[in-house]
């Protein structure tokens, strides 16, 4: 079940590149940079995670990140998701993250799965909340 809305972040990708290792599946890598507020504090995220085509079609993502606070804290992340229909253009996702950090005003994330939607418009504009999965 969804339970609280934790937060949103807004920014851009600032980067994506094609990976390809020899023998290997053929993955798109975007690294986003997103502000705003989680918990109440103010954050920044940095995060770069990779896209793969599924069989059946829409693609599966996996990522790690780092969250920064003003005041210096870490919050470090991991997670992974998949495409969704969107009502416009560009890439919709929906997955899970993790948690852990040492920040006192954020340790609540220590202990809990969040749930992420994820808007990424064509112009590389992205839109992510974060609810807690009860």
């Amino acid at each position: 079940m969804i339970g609280e809305m934790l937060g949103e972040l807004t920014g851009k990708v600032v980067n994506q590149r094609i990976v390809h290792h020899y023998g290997s599946e053929l993955k798109l890598e975007k690294t986003m940079e997103t502000k705003g507020k989680i918990l109440g504090e103010e954050v920044t995220l940095l995060a770069t995670f990779w896209v793969k085509e599924r069989p059946h079609g829409g693609t599966f993502s996996m990522g790690n990140g780092i969250i920064m606070t003003k005041s210096g804290g870490k919050v470090m992340a991991k997670g992974s998701g998949i495409s969704v229909p969107g009502t416009g253009p560009g890439m919709h996702m929906r997955g899970v993250r993790y948690m852990q950090t040492d920040v006192p005003a954020l340790s609540r994330l220590n202990n809990i799965a969040v749930l992420f939607e994820i808007e990424v418009s064509p112009d590389g504009m992205v839109k992510d909340k974060w609810w807690e999965w009860k």
